[in-house]
């Protein structure tokens, strides 16, 4: 089984700064790539983040205008910027929710969600063969920076991604406890490996995937570059340990992660900041 995470960057239309450069980050134009990298990668499920109603909509047709390889149905779950796109014909969809986190978190000040993009989605799939169940979850947390003296600096911003990954977690495992199924978190934490968010999901019982794959089948960058309305750029590959995408498993069994890789190609660098993350599991 393959699962994949990816944020979109949402982002509709073209400016200026992209057509000097003789390019376009509309809607249009970067889904084709995105469309692109899923036929190649061809995720049994994925998770998505910053995914705009336009994306969404232009992403599905890209998807389904022509037949995929495999025999792949894709079939969208709701869950505002973090959606879930999973193969239909290898999966009967049993239950999804999602969820806003709220702007406040307790015992901070100021807002922890800009323009309602931070949220959770989740679904439990069945197997159609097999009748096997997990539930996969995809999650966007807050952005800002606890350090003082950057240039997104926001007190409190550690703790409240702490505080969304905690009520992400406990949703799951209340699913999880319902159909007796593994879970799957994943999204954009932005938080690394040593972060107090991490820290506060490996405490609730959550492995981190690629800890859980051979090395010689781990992808070891940061999976993130620049790119966004003031344009793009290739960027150094950098560590896993700055990486801010994550896949995490809780109650896998005698799960085997097989591989945790990422797609770089170049010619992504222009699609979105987030390269795809995607896991090859058996369950």
């Amino acid at each position: 089984m393959r699962l994949m995470s990816n944020n979109q960057w949402k982002w509709d239309a073209n400016n200026d700064v992209w057509r000097a450069m003789g390019e376009d980050c509309s809607a249009e134009t970067r889904v084709k790539g995105l469309a692109r990298a899923y036929r190649e990668i061809l995720p049994d499920v994925m998770g998505l983040q910053e995914v705009s109603t336009r994306m969404a909509a232009l992403m599905m047709e890209a998807l389904g205008e022509t037949p995929l390889p495999g025999g792949a149905r894709y079939e969208y779950v709701s869950g505002g910027d973090t959606p879930i796109v999973y193969r239909r014909d290898r999966f009967r969809l049993l239950e999804s929710g999602f969820f806003l986190y709220d702007e406040a978190v307790p015992g901070l000040e100021g807002s922890f969600n800009n323009g309602e993009t931070k949220s959770y989605c989740f679904g439990v799939f069945e197997g159609r063969e097999d009748g096997r169940r997990f539930a996969l979850m995809s999650t966007h947390l807050w952005w800002m920076s606890s350090r003082p003296g950057s240039q997104n600096f926001r007190a409190g911003s550690n703790q409240a991604r702490a505080y969304q990954i905690g009520l992400a977690s406990a949703r799951m495992d209340a699913v999880m406890a319902k159909y007796a199924c593994p879970g799957v978190i994943m999204g954009d934490l932005n938080a690394s490996v040593d972060s107090l968010c991490l820290e506060a999901a490996f405490g609730a019982g959550w492995k981190e995937a690629h800890d859980l794959a051979p090395r010689e089948a781990r992808d070891e960058t940061r999976g993130h570059h620049p790119c966004g309305p003031r344009g793009f750029e290739r960027g150094e590959p950098g560590s896993f340990g700055q990486a801010i995408d994550h896949i995490l498993l809780k109650n896998e069994g005698g799960a085997k992660v097989l591989a945790f890789r990422r797609l770089t190609d170049e010619w992504f660098d222009k699609v979105s900041d987030h390269y795809p993350l995607y896991i090859d599991i058996q369950f």
